[in-house]
């Protein structure tokens, strides 16, 4: 079944995607966005403006040759540690809720997470491919790898961003693995990482309450348990076929953040269980048609790009989902082409792009 899938799935896996997004964004933040900003379509809107700028860099990215691709890597790379270290220490870093990770240049406001993501997919790509029979070598295979993501590991958690950065750890550690790294070898660096995470997980009390939350959300129910229960609260009240679309009243200001982390909850309070199926169920086939044009690619770049690009689209996915049924503790993170923030929809499209322009260099081209 894998081997049967292709671009032509993946198309319409995202592009159903993005066109639901965009109307849950509107049902789930109509009210807020007029109360606030005089326009009920205020967040749609610019949903919909980010959408169409992702589409354009999508197909241009697409149909761009992959040698300016692979050539790209560092330079994308240079970009993205700069623009956090701007983030995090310049003026232009915007703070919200006690963290800088937004850079806010005139009206555009972006949040370079989202950038430092496709950069190691890039950055990792481009390396691995010029030393394709070293990856059993730990200096080619870790110690390099490993000092391209600590920088911008340690500036996401200076911002502080503990969740990102951690997703950028994985990325760059199932990147490392996918290239034919030794399985010995990444042992020995997550015996040495893990109670690293742990430790700094443990550092903070915010991040301590938000484990607590998880393991028993209503031992505070109006503090840290807050966001949960009234995730929990949308999945309960929307049964198998939901209320209705544009029915939710959880969206009314009792869940937090119902048009970006959580709006997984409203889809499952007005199209109910069948509605989150077939938005996991498009994930699964984002994800599997990408990872199928990955294991059809032509060279280990290739590959590699394909597969990054996969784990930025199904693996953020997957841990958003997992927040707001209450399998993963709170953390803030968006819903990959489906959810409101501009940064995170064009950053999927164009990883989205970047599969295709792998499919499209395949043998026998797209299919």
């Amino acid at each position: 079944m894998l081997k049967r899938l292709g671009p032509a799935h993946l198309l319409i896996g995202a592009g159903f995607l993005v066109m639901a997004g965009l109307v849950m964004v509107y049902s789930a933040s109509a009210v807020r966005a007029e109360l606030k900003h005089d326009s009920s379509l205020y967040f749609a809107g610019r949903q919909l403006l980010g959408a169409l700028a992702g589409v354009g860099l999508a197909v241009g990215i697409a149909f761009t040759p992959r040698e300016w691709i692979q050539r790209s890597g560092f330079s994308a790379w240079i970009l993205a540690v700069g623009m956090l270290a701007a983030t995090a220490f310049g003026p232009l870093g915007e703070s919200v809720n006690g963290a800088q990770r937004w850079l806010r240049v005139g009206p555009i406001v972006i949040q370079p997470l989202e950038i430092a993501k496709l950069a190691m997919i890039l950055v990792l790509a481009q390396w691995f491919a010029r030393y394709p029979t070293r990856v059993a070598d730990v200096r080619v295979a870790l110690l390099f790898p490993a000092a391209l993501v600590l920088i911008p590991v340690a500036l996401l958690l200076r911002q502080p961003d503990f969740g990102g950065a951690l997703m950028l750890a994985i990325f760059t550690g199932v990147m490392i693995f996918t290239a034919g790294a030794r399985l010995s070898h990444l042992l020995a660096v997550a015996a040495v990482v893990l109670p690293l995470l742990a430790f700094l997980a443990g550092r903070e009390g915010y991040r301590m309450e938000r484990l607590r939350a998880f393991a028993d959300p209503l031992a505070d129910p109006t503090g840290s348990g807050y966001q949960l229960i009234q995730s929990l609260l949308a999945f309960g009240a929307g049964g198998v076929f939901g209320v209705g679309l544009g029915g939710s009243e959880q969206k009314l200001f009792f869940l937090p953040e119902a048009h970006t982390d959580f709006i997984l909850s409203v889809v499952a309070e007005e199209t109910g269980l069948a509605g989150v199926v077939v938005v996991l169920a498009s994930f699964l086939v984002v994800g599997l048609a990408s990872l199928a044009i990955a294991g059809r690619a032509r060279d280990l770049h290739g590959m590699l790009l394909a597969t990054g690009a996969s784990l930025l689209l199904w693996l953020q996915g997957l841990l958003n989902a997992g927040v707001a049924m209450g399998l993963l503790p709170t953390k803030g993170t968006t819903l990959p082409l489906f959810s409101y923030g501009r940064s995170s929809l064009i950053a999927s499209l164009v990883a989205v792009g970047l599969v295709l322009n792998v499919a499209r260099s395949e043998r026998g081209g797209w299919k």
